[in-house]
């Protein structure tokens, strides 16, 4: 297993945010004793307060963290410094407005909320690297700082950047590029609607245009072009550090958030990522929390798989430990009794082994007075600080568990390009977006450990030997897919693996442009298949479906009405409209592996299927027998497994273990039935 830009600690480790400005200093000492008495070791500070280093322009200030961290270095505290630079001083952006970012038309966003800059002003750039390089400079050699968090969670807030400075640096990156203005029309297919350009300054990013609509192979680039932006920001304030930090002091950034590759900025500047996980989110932005089958709270493992993804453990800098919600938006429930906990050991699961909760005391002032932390207003003791004691008790036992990895069969790959092409593409991304949703759920419900496997191209592009790790890869809707990912994908099915892909596959090439060749392109060799035809699933046509060996198996969204090449097998057809009996699943034998491609998009059931089929389904029933309604992770090393089972319902579940095994939580050893009380937790051994 590669453990590249994975977090190295001994054991898994507890934390919290702190923020020592809003809160009288008087208060400091008693809050940092009470966080040792609840198994706190490390916190994360300073990640908005600027004014406190720089109150004003080049008027520098270093005594109020230093007195923080003395203090919390004389309790044995460990700290995550971070550089402040996610909320611009309203000195700064009265003075020089061109730092601020804006909206297509032009419109600044104004001082009073965070993450009102741009990431190409030079003017902040100046201010970004000056502050930052005075801070490092005198704090990189305080003994309590174990590392450095860049900014705050970018691309938060918005994901796309349309002030002046970015129109300017959006024509730098594409001249550095394209080179020419004919390659640049070339491959943007300027030609249609008479978009010719004919100078670089005639470019700009999306404005305001007729029915909202913009040119999408542009539109693709420009998602580049704010990814390159975001990492080149990171990437400054990583290198300033770098040149004052110790070996032995890590540098990180938190969140996973959109048009940034999380992948290559990690690659090319972190040392490895960390995730903020709020998994009532699901009850903020979920229409149905009771409708039957919905995951919920349980969801939040997408994120935390596509966090392993980046970094095979990691960090989490922020977890949910109260009720969310700003004053503006976002209203959610407290977490019930346990869930706190449940949801703790939910990023354990999935990789984390350093878990930090947001925050410590819910904050009196601001935009976030309702998103509450271990401790309420009142700073008198409740649930949640008790409930932190109980996690603090459990992770003394399971020191053993740090230096395991998360253990699947089944890789789903994703890349970011088709990601982003599908934003704006409504045949690609309504399809793409179902599929892999119904592959997530199924792969929960019939406990299918899964990895994502992402595409990478940048500084460390992916090789054989990263896909070679998984028995099974599912890669749906591969709308993007170039040649040399399709070579990669063959070499992989040669030497034994299984791939499966779907409709809307191949027909794309990098800049979203739609070459004139049969479907599913580079992925017809792969498949042994060719598409004769595709249509839209219409309202009309709603019950579609396929027979695979006198299985009905749905076949929503998107049809692709198949035709075998060579010595590829048919093994389903279509049922119902105009391609009644045309094929509608093919296998493809290449070397020692099969790949299938299905005309279809992926339902939850249609998913389960395939798992079933093929024999990746519940590939630890062996060991463990449990209800849909658990979540089943397994942590392991050379000589151990550790099955993670976590109950998510309101009530108690029953499991049944097949083997004698250790139960690390309560110490006993166990086997045949056991009872799991609501949100509850038992971590496994097996030798």
């Amino acid at each position: 297993m590669n453990t590249e830009k994975s977090i190295n600690l001994k054991k898994p480790t507890l934390g919290v945010c702190y923020y020592p400005e809003h809160w009288s200093e008087y208060l400091w000492e008693n809050d940092l004793d009470r966080m040792v008495e609840h198994g706190i070791e490390i916190i994360r500070i300073a990640e908005f307060a600027w004014n406190k280093f720089e109150p004003k322009e080049d008027v520098f200030n270093y005594d109020f963290f230093d007195r923080f961290l003395d203090l919390a270095y004389s309790k044995g505290i460990k700290v995550i410094f971070c550089t402040p630079t996610a909320t611009p001083p309203a000195w700064l952006t009265n003075k020089y407005p061109e730092v601020l970012n804006a909206r297509e038309d032009g419109t600044l966003y104004r001082h009073g909320m965070r993450k009102q800059h741009n990431y190409n002003s030079k003017v902040y750039l100046k201010f970004v690297s000056r502050l930052v390089d005075k801070i490092a400079a005198h704090y990189c050699p305080h003994p309590a700082i174990i590392g450095w968090q860049i900014d705050n969670e970018l691309n938060c807030e918005t994901n796309v950047f349309y002030s002046e400075s970015d129109h300017e640096a959006f024509r730098i990156y594409l001249k550095d590029k394209f080179k020419t203005l004919d390659a640049l029309n070339e491959a943007m297919g300027t030609t249609f609607w008479n978009q010719t350009y004919t100078a670089w300054d005639e470019i700009y990013l999306t404005r305001p245009t007729i029915s909202n609509s913009n040119n999408p192979h542009l539109s693709l680039e420009e998602k580049r072009f704010f990814s390159h932006s975001a990492i080149s920001y990171c990437k400054l304030q990583c290198d300033i550090i770098n040149k004052y930090k110790p070996e032995d002091q890590f540098i990180t950034t938190n969140g996973i958030f959109g048009h940034l590759d999380s992948h290559e900025m990690t690659d090319s500047c972190l040392d490895f990522i960390t995730y903020d996980s709020y998994p009532n989110f699901a009850y903020d932005t979920w229409t149905d929390p009771k409708k039957p089958g919905n995951l919920n709270d349980r969801r939040s493992s997408w994120s935390l798989i596509r966090a392993r993804s980046i970094s095979p453990t990691f960090g989490i800098m922020e977890q949910q430990s109260g009720a969310g919600g700003w004053d503006t938006r976002m209203k959610q429930p407290a977490p019930k009794p346990g869930q706190m906990r449940l949801w703790t050991f939910q990023s354990l699961a999935h990789g984390a082994n350093f878990i930090s909760y947001f925050r410590w005391r819910t904050s009196w002032i601001g935009t976030e007075i309702y998103w509450h932390g271990l401790n309420d207003y009142s700073n008198e003791p409740n649930r949640r600080l008790a409930e932190l004691k109980v996690v603090h008790e459990d992770f003394n036992k399971l020191s053993e568990v740090a230096g395991t990895h998360y253990e699947a069969n089944v890789g789903f790959i994703r890349d970011y390009d088709n990601e982003w092409d599908g934003e704006q593409d409504k045949w690609h991304g309504p399809l793409d977006d179902f599929s892999n949703d119904s592959w997530f759920s199924a792969s929960q419900l019939t406990h299918t450990p899964m990895d994502f496997v992402y595409l990478k191209s940048g500084c460390k592009k992916t090789t054989l030997e990263d896909l070679s790790r998984y028995k099974l890869l599912v890669y749906p809707h591969a709308t993007i897919l170039t040649k040399e990912t399709a070579e990669l994908l063959k070499m992989y099915v040669e030497q034994g693996g299984t791939l499966i892909m779907g409709s809307r596959t191949g027909y794309k090439d990098q800049f979203g442009r739609c070459p004139m060749r049969p479907m599913p392109g580079f992925a017809s060799e792969i498949c042994g298949v060719k598409v004769t035809d595709y249509t839209l699933v219409g309202p009309a046509d709603e019950d579609e479906y396929a027979v695979w060996d006198n299985e009905e198996i749905e076949a929503p969204i998107f049809n692709d009405i198949l035709q075998p090449i060579g010595d590829a097998k048919v093994l389903a057809t279509f049922k119902g409209n105009y391609y009644d009996g045309a094929p509608a699943l093919v296998v493809n034998t290449i070397g020692k592996g099969k790949a299938y491609y299905y005309g279809a998009g992926f339902s939850e059931k249609a998913a389960e299927i395939f798992l079933r089929k093929l024999g990746f389904s519940c590939p630890y029933k062996d060991i463990i027998e449990l209800p849909r309604e658990a979540e089943l992770a397994v942590r392991s090393n050379d000589s151990h497994q550790y099955i993670f089972v976590l109950n998510y319902m309101d009530h108690s579940i029953e499991v049944d273990v097949k083997k004698i095994a250790n139960d690390l939580l309560s110490g006993e050893v166990i086997s045949g039935k056991v009872s799991i009380e609501k949100y509850g937790v038992i971590v496994l051994e097996i030798s």
